[in-house]
């Protein structure tokens, strides 16, 4: 046996056979094969649960299903339950589906204090509760780039969060108020008819008059919505969770160590952890079937971590590995496909191509999406067109698409295997010099037109060669797509700033939000 195998023998509840399916779900991915059953996770700022992709059928009829017994059901419990809670809070009768076991990992979610702010401004927790559940906190924050200077920041993905901690408070929150948790539930089948829709999860019938889709990246519904498009973009990610490194009070929020490798640019994320500290290693790629596979990149993690630690493998005592693959696509977010279905979070593609996950920018967009569908039930606004008010075009979101790229490394084309540290080293400096009004948002993947027109014309103004250079390898259709996107981000901080913040209307509401939210305005730090 491979001395990966023999490593994953010693963890508790050794995950080999769960890294084999993945590989298999990611080897059909690169085959453009259908896709079963998909152990999907994240790091550092997002959840890890278990998606599946299996037969969903969704049927829109013009029956009158007539009475409903719930306001709303919510499919996929990790993040889903947050939700419910804020909607229960608001009165409606709500039931969460998961189709396993409602509970969270022991694997910290590593967050900034700004961002779980939001759930005290929500008083879906106390302090006290909260406090509870932050398990880890250090400062400050590296940024490093292959065999150049060092960047330190405060108070960024500075907190770690126990997630079953927390699932369990707002779990019993939830069913203390009248909420109704279905466990073991997946869903199998949806009726969308004139006044409601059915879903059909495990052997019964919910009646309801909305259905919100957490399910995340690989939902059936989100599958079916995007009719078997092969993602534009994939984060493969691998790490793990060890005792036994040198003692360390900071965190690595972005940092590599080696140029080009086997056509991927390594990434390093670690952070301390309530039981040992926890190490990632990740890499964006296309599907190309060349692109390694996840044990390939998980012994390219033990082959480099001793040098990216200064630790021997020997010295180690591993607690768990982790790992996964996460798609993104340019027509993000997916907005809704049908009446009475709202896609929300991983599952409507609402996160930026930067990041694997989605717990940051599920919290940055909860107190929008509570009032939005508590106005939406309101107002009776279930149709197609109105629930993608709440799920729309960002320009702030697409703009980030040109960054993917630059940091994925085709397969065959020949570059310098400096290339793309060049080009961080540079965008962060740049950024540095900027100030944190420029550099914080980035690193919480919030995208700002002066912050981003700084960065860009410092960049070029510091190194106009690696720009053209780094233009020529893009080509000139992504250039063009991104003007647009550049152009619309424009438009939306103008209009942001001009439209009414307070209007009675849902539609005319939801379009100050797509404009606010769209250009990042949204961002206090």
């Amino acid at each position: 046996m491979s001395p990966l195998f023999n490593l994953f023998q010693t963890v508790p509840d050794n995950p080999w056979q769960a890294l084999q399916r993945a590989d298999r779900a990611w080897s059909a991915l690169k085959q453009q094969q259908e896709m079963d059953s998909i152990p999907v996770g994240a790091a550092g700022r997002g959840t890890w649960t278990e998606g599946h992709v299996g037969a969903m059928s969704v049927r829109e009829s013009t029956d009158i299903l007539g009475q409903t017994d719930w306001d709303v059901v919510i499919a996929g419990g990790t993040l889903g339950i947050v939700l419910g809670l804020g909607l229960r809070q608001k009165g409606y009768r709500v039931a969460v589906l998961e189709r396993g076991k409602l509970q969270g990992r022991r694997q910290e979610w590593n967050i900034s204090r700004a961002e779980l702010h939001t759930l005290l401004e929500l008083e879906l927790l106390t302090p006290t509760e909260l406090a509870t559940t932050i398990v880890t906190e250090y400062n400050p924050g590296r940024i490093e780039f292959y065999q150049g200077q060092t960047w330190w920041v405060k108070d960024i993905l500075n907190l770690g969060v126990r997630p079953d901690l927390l699932l369990e408070l707002v779990k019993n929150k939830f069913v203390l108020q009248g909420g109704y948790i279905g466990e073991y539930q997946p869903v199998k089948s949806i009726k969308i008819g004139v006044d409601a829709i059915e879903i059909y999860a495990g052997e019964t019938t919910y009646k309801s008059h909305l259905f919100i889709d957490i399910m995340g990246h690989f939902s059936p519904l989100t599958k079916l919505a995007r009719k078997g498009q092969v993602p534009d973009g994939m984060c493969l990610v691998v790490g793990g969770c060890a005792q036994g490194f040198p003692q360390r009070e900071y965190g690595d929020l972005i940092v590599t160590t080696t140029p080009i490798i086997n056509n991927c640019q390594y990434f390093w994320e670690a952070f301390p952890a309530q039981d040992g500290r926890t190490t990632y290693l990740f890499t964006y790629v296309d599907t190309d079937p060349e692109r390694p596979s996840l044990i390939e990149l998980f012994e390219a993690y033990l082959e480099h971590l001793p040098a990216y630690q200064g630790v021997d493998l020997d010295e180690l005592s591993w607690q768990r590995f982790l790992f996964g693959f996460f798609p993104s696509y340019r027509r993000s977010p997916l907005g809704s496909y049908w009446a009475r279905i709202l896609p929300v979070g991983d599952s409507s593609g609402m996160q930026s191509p930067l990041s694997f996950g989605g717990f940051g920018t599920f919290l940055r967009h909860l107190s929008r999406l509570i009032a939005g569908i508590d106005s939406a039930l309101k107002a009776d606004a279930l149709d197609q067109q109105s629930l993608t008010l709440l799920q729309p075009y960002q320009p702030n979101l697409s703009v980030t698409w040109l960054f993917q790229q630059v940091m994925r490394v085709p397969v065959g084309q020949d570059m310098s295997p400096h290339l793309v540290n060049q080009v961080l080293a540079t965008a962060f400096e740049v950024m540095v010099q900027g100030g944190d009004r420029v550099f914080k948002p980035f690193l919480q993947d919030v995208i700002q037109l002066p912050g981003l027109t700084q960065t860009l014309m410092g960049m070029m103004r510091k190194n106009p060669g690696l720009i053209a250079q780094v233009m020529g390898r893009l080509g000139l259709g992504s250039l063009v797509d991104w003007t647009g996107h550049y152009g619309m981000l424009m438009l939306y901080t103008i209009l942001a700033q001009k439209l009414p913040k307070s209007l009675e209307n849902y539609w005319q509401n939801r379009r100050f939000e797509q404009y606010y939210y769209g250009s990042g305005q949204d961002y206090h730090g």
